[in-house]
Order: structure tokens, then C-alpha cells, then sequence
């Protein structure tokens, strides 16, 4: 399986989108079963504007509280969702957009339990049945994470930690992650390889900040976890995904780096 998590303003542009249901359409051909997973930070942070609201972040997170809770839901689970689904499917695939809180696909709990109006949420625990349902089916999922607790209460679970635990839960043999970013950045220059303790090491030095945090502990997770491969990187145009899972571009993560790409890696 591919994971394929879509987030920043890749995730806002039709073009983009249309070019990349082609590939996922040609992985699917070939027999492969694919699941995307997508943030919308842009349409959460102007529905937040438009109420009066100033977005708040910690650690790259995005802080929730209850009153923001419907305006996630309306982004993510509604808007961006819906869209992508329009798209892909417009493109011959039997896409089908679900969230979190669907059958409980996740459950979690607030990242600040002593804090009764926190919902910025942590995943405890996942129930894969629906996707694997939808898949066996040979459809596409779509899936939005904004989630719940036990209690039924609407949590807002970082995309890149969803699409993580789906990966790891899915046993995903590669996540690929595509946002504004050329792939993960040292003096300037995108690093092609890296393995976990290279990541661990690059935000200790504070190196990489914000949202890269977040992606970067998710793909150390993944690794460990059993996924072959994390790709971070960008999609600019027609083929992109063809050139990433090449290595051609972007940043490939790995456990266990091939022979002969020492040189290229920080550990």
C-alpha cells in the first residue's frame, strides 16, 4: 500500500491535484492499493479569520479549542474533502472521503488532558476495518482527521500524526508526504536520504521548526513501525510522484539506506 498525505497549497490547486489522480490512477492499474490523507491548514486558517479567531501553534501544532472544533470540521471533513473527491474522481477513480470520526477510524485524546478547553488531539487508538472495507471494494479513500475521544468529542488530530498511525495500522510499504517543500533542507541544500537518527538529529539542532517537526516524528514513527519508506517533497507538475518514488527528487527516509548513498546521509 501508498500512503500519500497532501497538505499546503499543493492541497489547494486543482492542477496540481488532477496530475497527481493520474499517477494514483496508474499505481491503482498496476494493482497497488493507495490511501490519501490530506490537511487544509489554508482553508482552516480563513474560516478562523472570517470568525474573528487568530490561529494559534505550538511546536508546529495547531492549537483547537471547542469553539474551533465545527470550523475543522467544515474544512476539513467538508470543504477540502469533498473537493479532492470531486477531483479524483473526475479522473476515474471511485474516490469515497471519510474523517476520523467515521466508524471510529481514530480515537484519541486532548494533548493537554488538564485542559478542558483543548481539542487539539493525539491518536490512542485505530480502527482500520472502514478503509480496508472501501479498498477491498476498490474504491479510494479520501480521509480527513479530525476525530474523537472516547466520550464522543470532537478532537482535531494533526494530519501528518494521522496519516502516520493509518500507515503504521495499514502496514504501508511507503508514505509520501507532499506539501510546499522541495524535501528536508540543510545549508540550503534538499538532503536526498535520511535515516532516523539523522531526522532526531535535525530537530534537536533546531533545524528543522514548525510543520516540518510534526512530519519529521511521524516519519521516524512510521519507520519504526514497520513502513519501508517515507518520502518528503514536493509536487510541482505531471509526474512528480513518477520522479520522488524514484529519488530523483524530494528526500527519501529509510531505515536501512542502500549501498553506495552513505555519503549522502546524515546519521
Amino acid at each position: 500500500m501508498t500512503l500519500i498525505k497532501l497538505g499546503g497549497i499543493m492541497a489547494e490547486d486543482s492542477r496540481l491535484i488532477i496530475a497527481l489522480a493520474d499517477e494514483v490512477k496508474t499505481i491503482m492499474d498496476s494493482d497497488e492499493h493507495v490511501l490519501i490523507v490530506h490537511g487544509g491548514g489554508i482553508v482552516i486558517s480563513e474560516l478562523q479569520q472570517c470568525w474573528g479567531i487568530t490561529p494559534r501553534f505550538k511546536e508546529g501544532l495547531r492549537q483547537t479549542s471547542p469553539r474551533e472544533m465545527p470550523l475543522i470540521d467544515m474544512a476539513l471533513a467538508g470543504a477540502v474533502n469533498k473537493r479532492l473527491v470531486r477531483l479524483f474522481y473526475s479522473r476515474g477513480l471511485a474516490a469515497w472521503g471519510l474523517c476520523g470520526a467515521d466508524a471510529g477510524v481514530l480515537t484519541g485524546t486532548s494533548i493537554a488532558p488538564g485542559e478542558a478547553d483543548n481539542r487539539t488531539g493525539t491518536v490512542c487508538s485505530v480502527n482500520t476495518d472502514p478503509i480496508r472495507l472501501l479498498i477491498r471494494g476498490a474504491y479510494l479513500p479520501i480521509f480527513a482527521p479530525p476525530s474523537m475521544n472516547k466520550q464522543g468529542e470532537a478532537l482535531n488530530i494533526n494530519a501528518d500524526e494521522a496519516a502516520f498511525s493509518l500507515a503504521s495500522s495499514l502496514t504501508a510499504n511507503r508514505l509520501i508526504f507532499l506539501s510546499d517543500v522541495p524535501g528536508i533542507i540543510r545549508n540550503n541544500v534538499v538532503l536526498p536520504e535520511l535515516a532516523p537518527d539523522g531526522c532526531n538529529e535535525l530537530i534537536k539542532e533546531k533545524i528543522v521548526t514548525d510543520g516540518m517537526v510534526p512530519k519529521l516524528q511521524a516519519a521516524v514513527n512510521s519507520l519504526h513501525a514497520g513502513v519501508s519508506a517515507v518520502h518528503i517533497a514536493s509536487y510541482t507538475e505531471a509526474g512528480s510522484l513518477k520522479r520522488i518514488l524514484s529519488g530523483e527528487t524530494g528526500t527519501a527516509i529509510r531505515k536501512m539506506i542502500p549501498k553506495g548513498t552513505s555519503k549522502k546521509v546524515i546519521c
